[in-house]
């Protein structure tokens, strides 16, 4: 498989630091939304509210991987306030669907 210029990070939310990782994303994003190759990025809560998602698209695998490597980004997406555990894939296209 190739690799992707999309990163889906998902982490368990402690129940008693409710909102913590939602602010903190929130603020990480706001700060790299001008960086070279940023496409959107966006975060999706469990309706239970213990679950949150992180869905990041860079213009490239290069941009990503430079996404990844900064200090920030990297210290947010792998100990990510308020949360207990992660799960991080990389993930392909396999097709688009566009409005009709």
């Amino acid at each position: 498989m190739q690799e992707s210029p999309v990163l889906i990070h998902i982490w368990d939310v402690d129940p008693s630091k409710e909102g913590h990782a939602a602010e903190h994303l929130e603020q990480m994003f706001s700060e790299i939304a001008g960086h070279p190759g940023f496409v959107s990025a966006r975060v999706l809560e469990s309706a239970d509210r213990l679950s949150i998602a992180a869905f990041v698209e860079m213009q490239s695998v290069e941009d990503r991987q430079r996404l990844e490597q900064q200090t920030a980004v990297r210290e947010a997406l792998n100990d990510l306030p308020g949360t207990v555990n992660i799960v991080l894939r990389l993930y392909h296209e396999v097709a688009t669907y566009p409005a009709q």
